[in-house]
């Protein structure tokens, strides 16, 4: 990789990010970004802001402190969601400064935990057939009953008290259909992801069905893993490995990348940057992050030759903040909605905040997650609305928690399955 001198990226010890000086001094401590941190407003401690953050990051640059003192695990404890980056009047890019700290807390991590992760995130996420096998079983759980029972291991309370938090997660995982094989001959290639497919394969279905209501033909190519989970845990070789195999499985294809996952599409959108200062890989990176696209704006900007759907139902929507805050999608997703005859749109408060669950954050740090959690609750439960709309698994199963947890009569959805329902209502009408 090369990089030159003038580009603080890459220390020459290690392999670790440098913090860019000019990225940080960005910040003018305003405060603005304050009221869009879930963090912060969960905690109210200056040290969980962006801002104290960033102070903090200073601090470490300047050798003020180290990676491993205690005050670090306030830079873990951020989500990454992005709503101070929207929020900030002055640009500050968060994300990059984000980017650059998280191989160093990465490394900091004790041995066998890290491995772990890393062996989750390179062999479990990319192996499709053992993720259907753990979805099989999941399901085979929930049959039994099983996944009812309280975990409890003798001579280890800690443990048994975060496996019942970890049990809150698990969503109802229904039967997967195998997506459609790939044509030579498509407008339109789907990313389906790791997650995405299993635990929301009927999302994927309902992209499929909706683009074709649109003359467009869709493919399904081979592929693999995002790579965001192991980029927003600082592992970043493993990141760059499956974009690298993603970027390979895709150049024989044409036309935009439709993505259902925004968590997906927002890694895949950014493989420009990951390989920005890599001279082989750096434009061909770039080529398939341009063609990108959140399924939602791919639908948004066609026309439907079926005329208007219908569904008679009351829905909020809950915009997904690798969505809104990262692929910069707000009106595409609420396009859709609102095309839905007979359906009622209600504005849902603090709509663009996080719901806390970031990728792995509700397994790493459940009690700041289900307090951020529970002021998003609050608000969906003011609607009262009956279904919850929101385009990343992640949220998915987040708010499938927090309605579980209220004991909420709640759907929550994708769009576009409220979408395709709303097509296949109007045919048996």
């Amino acid at each position: 990789m090369n990089v030159s001198n003038s580009e603080s990226y890459l220390a020459s010890a290690g392999g670790l990010p440098l913090l860019d000086k000019d990225l940080l001094s960005a910040c003018i401590h305003c405060g603005l970004c304050l009221p869009a941190c879930p963090t912060y407003l969960a905690s109210g401690l200056e040290s969980e802001s962006p801002r104290g953050r960033i102070y903090l990051l200073n601090m470490l640059r300047q050798g003020q402190i180290q990676s491993s003192d205690e005050s670090m695990k306030h830079i873990d404890s951020c989500l990454g969601c992005m709503g101070c980056q929207t929020a900030c009047p002055s640009g500050v890019k968060y994300e990059k400064i984000l980017n650059q700290a998280r191989p160093i807390l990465a490394a900091k991590r004790s041995g066998a935990g890290r491995n772990l992760l890393r062996v989750f995130f390179s062999r479990v996420l990319p192996d499709y057939m053992l993720l259907k096998m753990l979805g099989a079983l999941a399901r085979l759980a929930q049959w039994l009953k099983l996944t009812t029972l309280r975990p409890s291991i003798p001579f280890a309370p800690a443990l048994s008290k975060r496996l019942a938090q970890w049990q809150i997660f698990l969503p109802y995982v229904p039967p997967r259909r195998d997506l459609p094989a790939s044509s030579s001959k498509t407008d339109v290639q789907l990313f389906a992801g790791c997650v995405m497919d299993i635990l929301y394969n009927a999302a994927n279905h309902a992209a499929i069905r909706l683009l074709n209501r649109q003359g467009r033909a869709v493919g399904v190519p081979l592929q693999t893993c995002c790579g965001a989970l192991a980029a927003h845990s600082g592992e970043i070789d493993i990141a760059r490995t499956l974009a690298k195999q993603n970027i390979e499985m895709f150049e024989g294809t044409t036309g935009a990348i439709a993505v259902t996952s925004a968590g997906c599409g927002a890694m895949l959108k950014e493989y420009g940057e990951l390989f920005e200062h890599d001279e082989v890989w750096r434009n061909r990176a770039a080529a398939f992050s341009a063609r990108v696209l959140d399924a939602t704006e791919v639908l948004a900007g066609g026309e439907f030759k079926e005329g208007s759907p219908c569904l008679d139902e009351k829905i909020a929507y809950h915009a997904a903040c690798h969505l809104v805050h990262v692929q910069k999608v707000r009106e595409a997703p609420v396009k859709l909605l609102n095309m839905i005859e007979g359906a009622q749109l209600v504005p849902l408060e603090e709509q663009e905040h996080c719901c806390g669950s970031a990728g792995i954050y509700n397994l790493v740090n459940p009690e700041t997650s289900l307090s951020i959690l529970e002021r998003k609750m609050k608000y969906i439960e003011e609607t009262g609305v009956e279904c919850i709309a929101t385009a990343n698994p992640g949220c998915l199963l987040q708010l499938e928690a927090g309605a579980k947890i209220r004991g909420l009569k709640l759907r929550v959805v994708h769009p576009l399955v409220l979408l395709d329902e709303a097509f296949e209502q109007k045919k048996i009408n």
